[in-house]
């Protein structure tokens, strides 16, 4: 009995071993497939993490990428910018002039607005444009420069007496010196002469300074020099002639206070078309030429500071000279099969009470020849005078206020005086 009771008792033990050996192998193969998920889920999120340090990296050399590529940017627009360069100037008032003149009934007026671009290429290449934005209206042309200027382009000539620059487009001729400052802002009055006489053109100019003391004339001063081809006629765009305009100028100090300078002009042969080159006003052949026609002219110019400033030539206005005295002298003479001839000139001054204040004063004329008549500023005379006075107030370094009043004169054969005398008091500053 107890032998079978004993047999039945290992029976059942070992029953009961090999269910609980199942049920531990059971529940470690669920722990093991849980931790399998674990891991899969863990090495998933890795792979998470690590795409998305990469993707950060990516995005961070992106923004590195960006970065630099902005401060290039900014690098090669501060190197452009450095190289651009603006300035103009501008004039506002109000003008009244005599019943014949330009505001027969008083008028506020914008006259002068000019807008100067220039951007240098290199370091011998400036490429210039100017806007004329006069009467803030568009001009026609609307630009009344456009031009490359090359300083000093023959390395050669560094270290010797000479010196050469250039320009080549169009651009205003340096035709004696009232033409540098003949505007209500850069000159110290706001009229001009009655001669006026100016031409800007489409052309190559050459210009420099002959070093006298190098070359064993030790006493004296530079000579400077100019020299111009240009089309000639009047209008932008192709020459209507196989001839070519010339200008030729000298320009000399020979002692530091006193300034001379002579200039030549011909146009060449300009057919029947109007010149460039305008005396008061004139432009035009003779009214009974039916020929082909030339323009020629010269003019000699005489400048003396009194007590002269540390400031440049020009402006005028500007100067910080004590006074200023200048007198200019020219003829012209307009070839066809009807001539005209004539003379112009002025004689003009500015003394500077201090600072703020000035005082200027002018005598110009035109004359024609004999007995012809052509419109001389816009009236029909033999001879025109104009008497200029005027004051200014430096409101600022770059700003004056201008007050004047010209006296205008015709006179001729069969010619009245024109009520055009003009009162000025403007406003006039350049940047």
């Amino acid at each position: 009995m107890r032998k079978y009771t004993l047999c039945a008792g290992l029976i059942l033990a070992f029953i009961l071993m090999f269910n609980i050996t199942f049920v531990k192998a059971d529940e470690r193969d669920d722990e093991i497939s849980v931790l399998k998920t674990q891991v899969q889920e863990l090495m998933q999120r890795i792979e998470k993490l690590e795409a998305g340090q990469a993707n950060a990296k990516e995005e961070i050399t992106k923004v590195k990428e960006t970065a630099t590529t902005l401060q290039t940017s900014r690098v090669d627009l501060a190197n452009t910018l450095a190289k651009l360069k603006m300035k103009g100037r501008a004039a506002f008032g109000y003008f009244d002039s005599g019943k014949a003149g330009s505001y027969p009934t008083g008028s506020f007026e914008a006259p002068e607005a000019k807008l100067q671009f220039s951007f240098q290429a290199d370091d011998i290449n400036t490429f210039v444009m100017r806007f004329n934005l006069n009467n803030a209206t568009a001009q026609s042309p609307l630009l009344d420069y456009l031009f490359l200027q090359s300083k000093d382009f023959l390395p050669y000539l560094k270290n010797t007496p000479f010196s050469l620059s250039g320009r080549l487009g169009r651009f205003k001729l340096g035709f004696g010196e009232e033409t540098w400052t003949n505007n209500m802002v850069e000159g110290t009055l706001p009229s001009n002469s009655a001669g006026n006489v100016g031409v800007s053109d489409e052309g190559l100019e050459l210009s420099g300074k002959i070093d006298l003391a190098k070359i064993w004339l030790k006493p004296l001063k530079p000579l400077g020099w100019v020299a111009s081809v240009s089309d000639g006629n009047s209008g932008v765009g192709s020459d209507n002639s196989s001839s070519k305009a010339f200008m030729g100028k000298l320009y000399y100090t020979p002692i530091d206070p006193l300034y001379l300078s002579a200039t030549y002009y011909d146009s060449g042969t300009l057919k029947n078309q109007n010149a460039e080159f305008s005396i008061a006003g004139i432009t035009s052949r003779p009214s009974t030429a039916v020929n082909d026609w030339k323009r020629r002219a010269w003019e000699v110019d005489a400048r003396y500071d009194f007590k002269k400033g540390k400031k440049p030539l020009e402006p005028i206005a500007y100067s910080d000279s004590k006074a200023i005295a200048r007198l200019s002298y020219g003829a012209f003479n307009d070839i066809s099969n009807i001539s005209r001839h004539g003379t112009f000139g002025f004689i003009d001054g500015i003394y500077n009470l201090n600072k703020k204040f000035y005082t200027a004063g002018r005598y110009s004329f035109v004359d024609l020849g004999g007995d012809i008549t052509a419109s001389l500023n816009g009236v029909t005379a033999n001879k025109y005078d104009r008497y200029s006075l005027g004051f200014g107030y430096r409101w600022s370094e770059n700003t004056i206020i201008k007050l004047s009043y010209d006296w205008n004169k015709e006179s001729g054969s069969n010619t009245e005086d024109s009520d055009n005398n003009l009162i000025s008091a403007l406003v006039a500053a350049q940047f």
